[in-house]
């Protein structure tokens, strides 16, 4: 699977949740997709900005300004919050991140309250993808706001579906 086409199964993995009651936001949820093809495990996060930090508007300065910058670079940084198994000897790509109302200035116009959503994708590279067995996603650590992570694998046997709680963070790839 090329890089486009996997990108098309995350969004693929997206509109479920998305297409019943426009786009789904809950606090203390987030969603995230997983792709597993050949060498590649491809992932996008979803998430309420307040499950990161609290809020869902333009940081304050100061204390909320911080937490916003802390909150974007872990998330830039994917072994930091998602760990693929190590005998697969998984290396992350790049990171792209919508940072929501968390970095750059307010638009003209636009109001400081409603939602605001996060977004984090990376491409990961496999070695030895046959030992690529499960994801321990770190998620619950950072952000302790955070009380469930919204599964959906697709990749390996099929798709699948699996909630992650604070004592269970293990994704487990069918394959």
């Amino acid at each position: 699977m090329r890089t486009a086409s996997i990108l098309a199964a995350l969004l693929a993995l997206a509109l479920p949740t998305t297409a019943t009651a426009g786009k789904a936001h809950v606090h203390g949820v987030m969603s995230l997709n997983i792709v597993v093809d050949g060498a590649v495990l491809a992932v996008q996060l979803d998430t309420p900005q307040d499950s990161l930090v609290g809020h869902e508007r333009r940081p304050r300065a100061g204390a909320e300004t911080t937490a916003a910058a802390a909150a974007l670079a872990l998330l830039r940084d994917a072994p930091r919050w998602l760990r693929p198994d190590a005998a697969a000897g998984c290396t992350a790509g790049a990171v792209t991140v919508a940072p929501g109302k968390l970095e750059g200035a307010a638009q003209p116009g636009e109001k400081d309250s409603g939602h605001a959503d996060v977004e984090a994708r990376v491409e990961w590279r496999c070695q030895t993808p046959a030992a690529l067995k499960g994801v321990d996603v770190l998620l619950f650590e950072a952000f302790t706001r955070t009380e469930r992570i919204n599964v959906q694998v697709a990749g390996g046997t099929g798709p699948a579906k699996q909630t992650l709680r604070k004592n269970n963070r293990r994704v487990v790839l069918a394959r």
